[in-house]
């Protein structure tokens, strides 16, 4: 609703001589607002997220954008800290007066801006985030292209549990909204095989201070430890438990970036990570052989699943936004959105979707 009346008055110029004629402007650009963690200890995500959806729009707007209309990404580095993306989401909406933000990144940092989301009414497009309020808060306008968090833990728990058959498994939890989260999905989800966490352990967001946590899982004497962070502590906590005689398996959600947090790994142990798209190296659909064409006109950028979802997010936004009218439609982005993991079939086939199913699958990477 923000700035659609001034729009809406820009849509066509008419001049008045002895008849009335309307000469059409050409189609307003279509303004997305991105905060991310451009610095600091999560740089490597954010920076990933935002150079894959780039590498999208660049050619889109060089091959004549949407309906004529280029996609402007602004984006502003928030450090993964919430002040900062609140501070950031107020600038794209009130003074820049976007159409959408677009590949926020982190449940902390969007969690900070529910009451802007709610008070402007202003839509979030493709989270960087699984948590369970941006599928469950009726009271913002969001679309979420990637599995639930939920999903994410009921993939490791299947691996831990009845895959590698442990029953001690400790929990290694960056402290705030993004490890709640996870916490309770696990517990959750340890709770229906009968188990509980032998130990609970939490750290600081954007610190590597794990040496008091790790002395707690050892004495816990857990087989398996889920991690939840990004791959900065996490990889060290892995390489310290290595060298204080830890023997554990680990896993991993996607968020922590498999191939930052695999890159940093000097142990031998082994590491699941669960991903919400599939390996970019490996994938055969159309989709994927598009992605690997484009950024080999990149040469020094780095290929990663979080370079691949951040192409696929401007991948998605523009294919719904085709379908729409010319000037920016809010309420028919989301609404083509929501029928797009159903009825597209590039879609459906990198994620192997039946017709008429939307739930996202959960894949896997490995240290060895």
């Amino acid at each position: 609703m923000h700035g659609s009346l001034l729009k809406a008055s820009k849509v066509a110029l008419c001049y008045l001589i002895l008849h009335t004629y309307c000469f059409a402007q050409a189609p307003l650009d279509i303004k997305l607002g991105m905060s991310t963690a451009l610095s600091g200890p999560a740089q490597a995500i954010g920076s990933q997220l935002k150079a894959g959806a780039n590498i999208y729009f660049e050619q889109l707007n060089q091959n004549g954008g949407i309906k004529g209309a280029k996609v402007d990404l602004l984006v502003l580095d928030d450090g993964y800290e919430p002040r900062r993306t609140v501070n950031n989401t107020r600038y794209f909406i009130y003074e820049q007066k976007v159409d959408a933000l677009f590949s926020f990144m982190g449940t902390p940092t969007i969690s900070a801006i529910r009451p802007l989301l709610e008070h402007s009414q202003t839509s979030l497009l493709m989270p960087f985030s699984g948590a369970d309020f941006l599928r469950n808060d009726r009271a913002i306008k969001v679309f979420n292209l990637r599995a639930s968090y939920f999903d994410e833990a009921a993939e490791q728990i299947n691996y831990l549990v009845n895959e590698r058959k442990h029953t001690n498994i400790a929990l290694f939890i960056q402290a705030d909204e993004f490890g709640i989260t996870l916490e309770k999905s696990l517990t959750q989800l340890l709770a229906s095989k009968g188990l509980s966490p032998s130990i609970i352990t939490r750290f600081r967001r954007n610190s590597s201070n794990v040496d008091k946590a790790l002395r707690k899982i050892k004495a816990s004497r857990a087989t398996a430890v889920a991690l939840i962070g990004t791959y900065q502590p996490l990889a060290k906590f892995i390489n310290r438990a290595q060298l204080k005689g830890v023997k554990a398996d680990y896993t991993s959600v996607s968020f922590a970036s498999s191939n930052e947090l695999l890159a940093r790994i000097k142990s031998s142990q082994l590491l699941m990570i669960t991903e919400v798209v599939p390996n970019p190296f490996k994938c055969s659909s159309r989709l994927c052989n598009e992605f690997r064409v484009h950024t080999a006109e990149y040469p020094n950028i780095k290929i990663d699943h979080v370079l691949f979802e951040g192409y696929l997010n401007a991948v998605v936004f523009s294919k719904a936004a085709q379908q729409c009218p010319v000037n920016f439609d809010d309420q028919c982005i989301l609404d083509k959105l929501s029928l797009m993991l159903e009825h597209d079939a590039d879609l459906q086939e990198l994620f192997n979707l039946e017709s008429g199913k939307k739930k996202l699958p959960v894949f896997r990477s490995y240290s060895s």
